[in-house]
């Protein structure tokens, strides 16, 4: 959480894509001045989780809304896998199956500079069949819009997909916006 901004502040959309685990790098509780420099077009994918005790006091919706604000309007290559039973650690019968599949998506998405519709919704699958729910939200272009797949455990039920704005945080939540952030 601490060292993805510290390289994005020094290089950028340079960088190649990158997965994380528990979306440090998308809390607005941290510091603003030099801290976030997310790139426009660097792909990044997030695995966060519901029970994650460094979503303090936020609900999981306000915890994945606080993390979609953190990414600016000019990315469109953000993707955020949220699992509402996932704990800071992940569980290893959630890891094993999601990180190799979190992995190649980010690397097709880096390789054909669109977002792998075919690699999500098989990572939703299977994150569904080990017994999870949550939802995966992805910006398939800039903007304030983004891609959402409502999953739960019962993998016989179809999944809800829509497309949503990014909902401005409570007053409570908002962070005053940086430099940057202010010019778009």
């Amino acid at each position: 959480r601490v060292f993805l901004p510290v390289l994005w502040r020094a290089h950028g959309d340079a960088l190649p894509a990158a997965v994380v685990i528990n979306g440090g790098c998308a809390m607005s509780l941290l510091p603003t001045e030099g801290w976030q420099h997310w790139p426009a077009g660097t792909v990044t994918l997030l695995l966060m989780g519901g029970e994650d005790f460094f979503r303090g006091g936020l609900s999981p919706e306000q915890h994945l809304q606080d993390a979609m604000a953190c990414v600016p309007r000019a990315n469109g290559t953000t993707a955020i896998l949220y699992v509402d039973q996932m704990r800071h650690i992940p569980q290893n019968e959630l890891l094993q199956p999601v990180l190799p599949r979190l992995l190649r998506a980010a690397l097709a998405w880096e390789a054909s500079g669109k977002a792998p519709a075919e690699s999500f919704d098989e990572l939703v699958s299977v994150v569904r069949r080990a017994g999870f729910s949550g939802r995966f939200v992805h910006k398939a272009a800039p903007g304030d819009y983004w891609e959402e797949i409502v999953f739960n455990r019962d993998a016989q039920r179809n999944c809800q997909r829509s497309v949503r704005p990014k909902a401005p945080l409570p007053a409570a939540l908002q962070r005053p916006a940086t430099a940057s952030e202010a010019q778009e």
